[in-house]
């Protein structure tokens, strides 16, 4: 019996605690007396903020929940859809998290790009958040 119950659990942390198909780490169990969502700032960049050609873009906030679990940060250029900057954060049971990502971006025209950050919970509950920023050279 107790072989099966561990069996069991290795199978639940596998299809449960995964992304990809890799096990990630066991201490993801889903939680289902979580039921509140992550509350979710960005305090930087502002929306449709205007940047030159070789600023830094600082990506700052806070996230807070009574159990977050895992985020990612993600810069996408507009026009090609593809992702230049992505920082991935796994953080377990932690009240508030303050987050902050730094990427340079040169262009040599006008673009548009999207500022993507997303947080979960161990309930399985996500925030997410955008905001537009404009990179002319």
């Amino acid at each position: 019996m107790g072989k099966f119950i561990v069996f069991s659990l290795l199978v639940y942390c596998v299809i449960g605690c995964s992304r990809g198909g890799a096990v990630e780490d066991p201490e993801h169990a889903v939680s289902e007396q979580d039921t509140t969502y992550p509350v979710l700032e960005i305090t930087t960049p502002t929306n449709n903020q205007v940047f030159t050609s070789g600023s830094t873009i600082n990506i700052t906030g806070k996230v807070s929940d009574n159990s977050i679990y895992q985020g990612t940060i993600s810069i996408r250029n507009d026009a090609t859809g593809v992702i230049v900057k992505e920082q991935n954060y796994e953080i377990h049971y932690i009240g508030t998290y303050n987050f902050s990502l730094s990427h340079t971006l040169t262009v040599t025209a006008s673009t548009d790009f999207t500022v993507i950050v997303k947080f979960e919970d161990h309930g399985l509950h996500q925030t997410t958040k955008v905001v537009q920023v404009t990179v002319n050279p």
